[in-house]
């Protein structure tokens, strides 16, 4: 690790010194920019599920069949070369409505970054560098991994029992993908080289991974730190692109989560095939590679990551647990695969994903071992250019979320465990 912060440091300092030293030939002008997308979604869930279970311990079930989503930010991005042949720029954006996490920060990205010879240097707040090189399946409206509406629940909703491959302490991945966005976009550095005979290498590291706009000093040990790489090129008529990447996150607890990830996409005469895959993977001192997390005395801990109250009332019910310890393990693998076809302003594909990862560890009372936590999703997609950025969009599938607790359950828990249902959509997307 300080071999890694060495070498970031070194990579700055060289990076910035070079740009005190030479003058721009003209100042920064800014350019807005960005992207409109919206939805209309339709969607019919198993009528036996129950939403979620409140502090009171009653249930909730109140969810529209049809809604309106949105995904919209604008860009503000400029950038100069200076008189040695450096570049430098900037790039901030602005969520934009539709989408929002209703925190009191509007800005998505923020950063700055110097490019040149030596290869690209980031620095603020954007996805790690294992994300940004990562191939995943293709899908013709974009609705898919961390940028769907179905696989991040606001389709078909997932219970919050449900663990997501993503998850980890401190942060509830609510994306299903194969990507790693453990870190969010916490503040961080990153470097890529340049690309060499079609391959690109990227690092990362995250001094907090936990925050995002953390002002304070060594307010939390949540390091993380990854590697990626990239290779893209044509053999003839075929196109070909490849990855992969790791990327490690030490918990507060003294826990780390080691996440690797792989992907790859083959076209040819307007077909793209392509797939991705992620294991996770937790890495402790103690036997059992699990972890115990308190709920406290009404179940409600901001590191339980299955719902506090909830999570607390379902285990103490099903004999797995007392309602105040609950045994957490961070493991689980995931994959997706897509075809993808087009033809003029017509595109059209079909993708699926599918995760398991480990939920509550039944053993640590002496009782059966559960199956894991699963997530399937089936997405057919396509899209019709009008003209160069607005496109008409439609999504269909079908999602399933299942506790590993399922099968377990009595009849008052089941509508708790598990919930599945097919939706529908159109939209319209523009890029300015």
């Amino acid at each position: 690790m300080r071999k890694i912060l060495l070498i970031g440091t070194a990579l700055a300092t060289v990076g910035f010194a070079s740009i005190n030293s030479a003058g721009a030939a003209e100042p920064i002008a800014i350019k807005v920019g960005g992207f409109s997308k919206w939805w209309v979604v339709g969607a019919n869930q198993n009528s036996d599920y129950t939403g979620a279970l409140t502090a009171a311990g009653s249930s909730l079930h109140a969810y529209n069949t049809v809604d309106i989503k949105g995904d919209n930010e604008i860009w503000f991005q400029g950038s100069t070369a200076l008189e040695n042949g450096l570049k430098v720029g900037v790039f901030v954006s602005l969520e934009a409505g539709g989408h929002t996490d209703q925190t009191t920060d509007p800005i998505d990205h923020s950063y700055a970054w110097v490019e040149g010879g030596f290869g690209k240097l980031m620095l603020g707040t954007f996805k790690n560098a294992a994300y940004q090189l990562h191939v995943q399946a293709p899908d013709a409206a974009n609705n898919w991994n961390d940028g769907g509406m179905a696989t991040a629940g606001f389709a078909v909703a997932r219970p919050a029992v449900v663990e997501g491959l993503n998850e980890r302490e401190g942060y509830t991945g609510v994306w299903q993908t194969t990507s790693v966005i453990a870190d969010n976009k916490a503040e961080k550095i990153s470097y890529f080289t340049p690309a060499f005979a079609g391959l690109t290498f990227g690092a990362t590291y995250v001094p907090d991974a936990s925050t995002e706009d953390n002002r304070g000093q060594g307010t939390s040990q949540a390091q993380a730190y990854g590697f990626g790489a990239a290779y893209a090129r044509s053999v003839g008529p075929v196109g070909i692109k490849a990855s992969a990447g790791f990327f490690q996150t030490l918990l507060s607890a003294g826990e780390s989560l080691n996440q690797y990830t792989g992907g790859t996409q083959l076209s040819y005469a307007g077909f793209t095939l392509g797939g991705s895959y992620q294991l996770a993977r937790d890495q402790i001192g103690r036997a059992g590679s699990v972890s115990t997390t308190n709920f406290g005395a009404n179940g409600s801990v901001a590191n339980n990551p299955v719902g506090s109250a909830a999570a607390a009332a379902i285990s103490k019910a099903l004999g797995v647990g007392d309602g105040v310890n609950y045994r957490y393990d961070y493991g689980g693998q995931g994959y997706d695969v897509g075809l993808q076809y087009a033809t003029g302003p017509y595109t059209v594909s079909f993708a699926y994903f599918h995760s398991e990862t480990r939920g509550a560890k039944l053993d640590a009372y002496g009782l059966a071992n559960h199956d894991d936590d699963t997530i399937n999703i089936y997405q057919a997609s396509g899209k019709y250019a009008f003209s160069p950025g607005v496109d008409l969009l439609a999504s269909v599938g079908y999602a399933d979320f299942r506790s590993g607790l399922y099968d377990l359950s009595r009849n008052a828990y089941k509508g708790l465990l598990q919930n599945d249902g097919y939706y529908g959509m159109t939209g319209l997307s523009l890029k300015f």
